[in-house]
């Protein structure tokens, strides 16, 4: 199935304020795909409460993938002004977890209904 095709499916899949669900995946360092961490190894703001999972296949599993739902609140085709998700406080701790995964160009994979999204945090070199 092409890009376009997929694209159109996800978009007469949902109605206009229809929630969308956003599930983060994995973390992992870029030089080695197969090094992979459950999303919340880093100390991004979690979901109050226990965590929903999206249970996948065995092959899936093997490879490391865990869908968690974020319960970030998403509705289809709806603006939204510019606001808080979530307040994090970092100690050095978390702060020393965001700064490896950065140095080790780290990528982190989520999945916004049916679409895989990848992410990366990269060093930018200033030389």
């Amino acid at each position: 199935m092409h890009f376009v095709d997929s694209f159109f499916n996800f978009v007469l899949q949902y109605q206009q304020n229809e929630p969308v669900t956003l599930w983060v995946n994995k973390v992992g360092p870029y030089n080695n795909p197969q090094e992979t961490y459950n999303y919340y190894s880093l100390p991004f703001c979690r979901p109050p409460g226990k965590a929903v999972h999206k249970w996948i296949g065995l092959g899936e599993l093997l490879g490391g993938n865990e869908l968690i739902e974020s319960q970030i609140d998403i509705k289809f085709q709806k603006n939204v002004d510019k606001g808080v998700i979530c307040q994090l406080e970092l100690d050095e701790a978390k702060v020393k977890q965001f700064k490896d995964a950065i140095e080790n160009n780290y990528w982190l994979e989520f999945f916004v209904g049916m679409f895989c999204v990848i992410f990366f945090y990269m060093m930018h070199d200033e030389t």
